[in-house]
């Protein structure tokens, strides 16, 4: 089977650079000689004196007064981090490197988020443990940090206390009720460096947690929410701006990020993009 791919694959690479091929020495002079032009002339452009400012945006596409956050795309393929293999270890979907089930391109980028703050003593929140690895992975990357795990299920709750991991409390949230998500941070009397959402996956709920949670970050701190599904109307980015537009005056930068990896693996999923938002001192 294996094989097999990668015969398509290759079929498909030679059948791209001939098509290009043929478009630039056949079909783009053809189309020049009757007034059409595929290719243009670099060489006529002056880029010493070249107006970025009104040609740029037309070149590429506007991004003045659009219903959208900020959005980038970080595919980190070539970086294997330390995080990455904390991932494998204790198999988590956020790390592209482990071999079971799904997985993302998660732990590369946030290594390049967390890097600073790996020795610091951070307070940091995931909300959705599962089987709590990925509380496990944070436990061993962040050695001096304060860790809470919410969950809703039971049974998930009894198992990961059974754990008993250094300095990490595990409590009961509702992420469907807006009341219980306030109130099961706010028993923790403590704010947070750091919090991840890794429950439902479901726009509301994700919405719901934004909005009650961003009271609980320090200044600087970083909300995301994981797994933001890349078709349906419903999370359409556009979708996020209007429902977050009246709080996100509390946060200094608010962008998507793509996390991409050659090992990615969502199946027909396609949610491994993600939601980050960070923290002003308003109140």
């Amino acid at each position: 089977m294996k094989k097999k791919v990668n015969q398509i694959k290759k079929i498909y690479r030679i059948g791209t650079k001939f098509l290009l091929f043929a478009i630039v020495n056949f079909v783009s002079p053809f189309l020049k000689k009757i007034g059409l032009n595929l290719i243009p002339d670099l060489s006529k452009i002056n880029f010493f004196n070249f107006d970025y400012s009104a040609n740029t945006r037309r070149l590429v596409f506007n991004t003045k007064n659009k219903k959208s956050f900020n959005k980038v795309f970080i595919d980190t393929s070539l970086s294997t981090t330390k995080l990455c293999e904390l991932g494998k270890k204790f198999p988590t979907v956020k790390s592209p490197i482990q071999l079971t089930g799904h997985r993302a391109g998660y732990t590369g980028v946030y290594s390049l988020l967390f890097s600073s703050l790996i020795d610091k003593t951070i307070t940091l929140a995931e909300i959705g443990i599962e089987d709590n690895n990925s509380i496990k992975m944070w436990r061993n990357y962040f050695k001096k940090a304060k860790i809470y795990g919410f969950e809703f299920d039971d049974k998930k709750i009894k198992k990961a206390k059974k754990h008993k991991l250094n300095k990490t409390y595990i409590r009961k949230i509702n992420v469907h009720n807006e009341k219980d998500i306030t109130e099961s941070f706010k028993k923790t009397k403590t704010r947070f460096d750091i919090i991840i959402d890794d429950s439902t996956h479901i726009f509301e709920d994700q919405i719901r947690i934004i909005k009650n949670c961003y009271k609980f970050l320090n200044k600087n701190g970083i909300l995301i929410i994981e797994d933001i599904y890349k078709h349906g109307n419903k999370y359409s980015e556009e979708n996020y701006f209007i429902n977050l537009k009246k709080i996100k005056k509390y946060f200094n930068n608010i962008v998507f990020i793509d996390c991409n990896h050659v090992n990615n693996f969502q199946a027909n999923w396609k949610n491994d993009k993600i939601l980050l938002m960070v923290r002003n001192n308003k109140n």
